[in-house]
């Protein structure tokens, strides 16, 4: 079967072909240090330029000294490790019409769920760490939709000099379906030229607009303790809250009546409410009032690198089958949060 003539870097170029066409969220971040990983664990260092200061020049006078230029550095760490393992039995593949094609078409969804999963987390490192928050978007007419949401986002952008040709905004389905009834996008993409990319779906508001099924979820129930007596904190696990839950109000024991959170702290873990609560152990509250997350921004804003990092096809020692099996390692970090926009969408 396909099994003799497998060639591992074949079949890893074949899964990442399957990642990057389909992608949406990993899609749109840049993937300047690609290159630079090579295992699970890998540290790919990131080295940012500050500002050049720009004088004024006044003929025959000389320039001062040359300025010492000043630079950041920041860490991409390659912690997210998934893999397949899946078999096909030599019956099944016999009865295919080929048995490549079934080896085939198993790889393919394998890659398909790999994708998903890199997608929901480039996803939630975003709502994490964007440096824009809108709140809660009423978005049950379309009207909403472009007012509230995508005009909005693109102030927020403007404001953080953020280049327009380099925008995108992520929608979930049922919002995008209140957007397809304003005339606006309508007539934006009325003439069908535009290229369309992975899970784009058009164009509006200086915005290439894409659609996932991947978008965060804002309405959620999560563990969290009030860090003592009228405290207007939710203290939980690093992760547990993120940017897109401004706006949202908690219900739940310890937490005052029309409690709203106001800010979340830089690693999700701090969420901050309007309202002073009154537990101070552990207790399950409710975030409501909005519903999956819109996220806004530009590839300059995030990276993300990934690799198959390693590809075996191998006899399973007791059937009488072939099996392959795969390692995909990532890892994706926001490097310009200010350069991120997000808000959770009401639709309904």
């Amino acid at each position: 079967m396909a099994i003799t003539k497998f060639i591992p870097e074949i079949w890893a170029a074949a899964l990442l072909g399957i990642l990057d066409k389909s992608l949406v969220y990993a899609g749109l971040a840049n993937r300047n240090y690609e290159g630079d990983i090579s295992a699970f664990g890998d540290t790919v260092h990131i080295t940012s330029i500050g500002d050049v200061t720009i004088s004024n020049y006044d003929r025959n006078t000389d320039l001062a000294d040359p300025e010492t230029l000043t630079d950041e550095e920041q860490l991409l760490l390659i912690d997210q490790a998934k893999a397949f393992n899946f078999q096909i039995d030599d019956l099944d593949a016999a009865q295919a019409r080929s048995g490549g094609a079934l080896m085939d078409e198993a790889t393919l969804r394998a890659g398909f769920g790999l994708r998903d999963v890199a997608d929901r987390f480039v996803a939630g490192r975003m709502a994490l760490s964007a440096g824009n928050a809108i709140g809660v978007v009423d978005a049950t007419t379309a009207t909403n939709v472009y007012d509230a949401l995508l005009v909005p986002a693109s102030v927020e952008l403007d404001e953080a000099n953020v280049p327009e040709e380099m925008r995108w905004i992520v929608l979930d389905p049922a919002t995008y379906g209140k957007l397809q009834l304003d005339g606006r996008f309508i007539k934006a993409n009325e003439s069908g030229t535009s290229a369309l990319h992975n899970g784009q779906v058009g164009d509006a508001a200086g915005f290439r607009i894409y659609k996932s099924n991947n978008a965060p979820q804002a309405n959620r129930a999560v563990t969290a303790v009030t860090t003592a007596t009228g405290a207007k904190t939710l203290t939980g696990v690093a992760g547990q809250f993120n940017q897109g839950d401004v706006g949202l109000s908690v219900t739940g024991t310890g937490v005052g009546a029309s409690a709203k959170i106001v800010s979340v702290n830089a690693d999700g873990s701090v969420a901050t409410v309007d309202v002073n609560s009154t537990a101070s152990a552990a207790v399950t509250v409710t975030l409501a009032g909005g519903g999956r997350l819109a996220i806004a921004g530009s590839s300059i804003s995030t990276t993300f690198a990934q690799q198959i990092l390693k590809t075996v096809a191998y006899p399973p020692e007791k059937r009488f089958a072939d099996a392959l099996k795969g390692l995909h390692v990532y890892g994706s970090k926001v490097v310009r949060p200010e350069a991120l926009v997000v808000a959770s969408i009401k639709t309904s």
